[in-house]
């Protein structure tokens, strides 16, 4: 009894520590050798430059017009989507295509765990190129000069994006095994950017605002320049893209192939909470409203990101007044003050006439345009105010206009302000005094209702001037309106500077009628 009481006690060997991070390292590391995204990346190489890269090179240097068309618009998520869903569908199907997925099944590790791994892989390698190919693409437009600030939050929604599409595509090919998964995924993915497209195009709010290639109301030309870009919306679409990835890869771990009871259980939790983040980011879309920057969403709004971004002007000289633009703007400089010059000096000495002209940032409605007259003009002396983000800057595609375009836009709306016309046409005496001064500037009566239809102001012109025979402006400027502007306009210089000096105030208040013009 003494000896087995007094016998020394057996300790337990330590246990050997669990590999499982080393064998899930290991597995993820072949899958990357062994994925079939890098077959495809050239293919996607040659459709972003030619369809993300290119188009944006014809808009000036500024970093928001310049990645509107790729990243405002969803284009590089258009050129990854749908390639990325048929690889991971490819990916996702390769176990049932061999035949081996009882073999997969009956291993150690659980086959939702090898899912996992291998939708890994194929994920990296997608973003990983997405990634790289911004960065390509922003480091050129960077070695251009680019003015402004890059839209960092977009090139998040559409790393989000790319990995949507990568786990839709890997459980269409899981779960319906077959040679045709690839293809099927791939042409829903195109079909699914194609609504995609065509819903942002027409619908301006509710949840429709989430969607990734919505442009309507939440990529403003004046961000990045006049204030931040605001993250509101790219957080709600980061949200509502990464729910739908988690849910999705947790529907493959459901069927009862795919582990223990556990195992399914953790996946049931990780599909809803993914269901219940795409949800949630729906309905935070619901509650957007456009503001004076971008798109607000009250639950995720800081109010750090209304604060306007300090600059120091650039400032030149029109006719002896100055001229101050953003540094943004700095290349259009020449082109406003040669604008203004013949404006300024038709109007020189009148009461109210401009003595500073300065940018200020556009107001923007919900759709992709200004809202209400580009141009104001207030304060002693009178400063004109003008939005240059809200015309056809020069040498712009997709809608950019000439510098002769331009300058004809200035000229229009700098003269239609002045004459006290305000947002709307104007009464019928100051649209003749608005057309004789632009004719003294430079701008012929016939060419004027062709200016008037690109600055959305109402074209007033259309009614009292006719086109041409071959249905196109400018045609012959007739009515009672360019009548008494003909008027007007061949009175001497002194004689038309005299008479406008006394009946400014009674112009501006619309009190003149079209027979009280000389």
């Amino acid at each position: 009894m003494t000896a087995a009481t007094s016998a020394p006690v057996r300790r337990q060997p330590p246990r050997a520590p669990r590999s499982v991070p080393l064998t899930a390292a290991r597995l993820l590391r072949l899958e990357l050798r062994r994925n079939a995204m890098p077959w495809i990346l050239p293919l996607i190489a040659v459709l972003f430059w030619f369809d993300s890269y290119r188009p944006s090179t014809t808009q000036p240097p500024i970093w928001v017009l310049r990645t509107f068309w790729n990243m405002g618009q969803g284009h590089t998520i258009i050129d990854f989507g749908p390639f990325v869903a048929g690889v991971a569908a490819w990916m996702g199907s390769r176990d049932g295509r061999r035949g081996i997925a009882d073999l997969v099944t009956a291993t150690a590790r659980s086959r939702w765990a090898a899912q996992l791994a291998a939708w890994a892989a194929t994920a990296i390698w997608a973003v990983g190129a997405y990634l790289v190919f911004v960065a390509v693409m922003f480091g050129v437009y960077a070695h251009q000069g680019m003015q402004g600030s890059p839209p960092w939050w977009w090139v998040a929604v559409g790393a989000a994006a790319v990995t949507a599409f990568c786990a839709a595509g890997f459980a269409v090919g899981a779960l319906f095994p077959s040679r045709f998964a690839a293809p099927l995924a791939a042409f829903g993915g195109f079909l699914v950017m194609v609504m995609s497209s065509q819903t942002g195009f027409s619908q301006t709010s509710g949840w429709a605002l989430i969607l990734p290639t919505n442009s309507n109301g939440n990529y403003q030309p004046l961000s990045g320049i006049f204030y931040p870009y605001l993250p509101d919306l790219p957080i709600a679409r980061v949200m509502f893209l990464a729910g739908i990835a988690v849910a999705v890869l947790g529907l493959l771990g459901l069927p009862a192939g795919a582990g223990g009871r556990w195992l399914r259980w953790t996946a049931a939790v990780v599909t809803l909470a993914g269901m219940a983040a795409a949800g949630t980011a729906v309905g935070l879309a619901g509650a957007a409203r456009l503001g004076p920057h971008g798109t607000v969403i009250p639950a995720l709004h800081d109010t750090a990101n209304d604060r306007p971004i300090r600059y120091t002007p650039v400032c030149g000289q029109s006719a002896g007044v100055p001229v101050c633009l953003n540094p943004a703007y700095r290349q259009f400089l020449p082109d406003v003050t040669a604008a203004m010059r013949p404006v300024l000096s038709e109007v020189a000495g009148l009461p109210g006439a401009p003595a500073r002209i300065t940018q200020v940032a556009g107001t923007y409605s919900s759709g992709e345009g200004e809202d209400g007259a580009p141009m104001t003009m207030s304060g002693r002396p009178p400063v004109l105010r003008m939005p240059l983000d809200s015309l056809n800057l020069p040498d712009a595609g997709f809608g950019g206009g000439t510098t002769a375009q331009f300058a004809q836009q200035l000229k229009l709306l700098s003269v239609h302000v002045f004459a006290g016309a305000g947002a709307g046409p104007g009464t019928p005496a100051q649209q003749a005094v608005q057309a004789a001064l632009l004719q003294g500037a430079g701008v012929p009566f016939g060419m004027q209702p062709g200016v008037l239809s690109m600055v959305g102001l109402p074209s007033w012109a259309r009614a009292t001037a006719q086109p041409s025979k071959s249905g196109h402006w400018p045609g012959p400027a007739t009515g009672p309106v360019y009548a008494a502007a003909g008027r007007l306009a061949a009175l001497p210089a002194a004689a038309r500077h005299a008479w406008l000096a006394a009946h400014l105030g009674a112009l501006r208040s619309g009190q003149l009628t079209l027979a009280q013009l000389p």
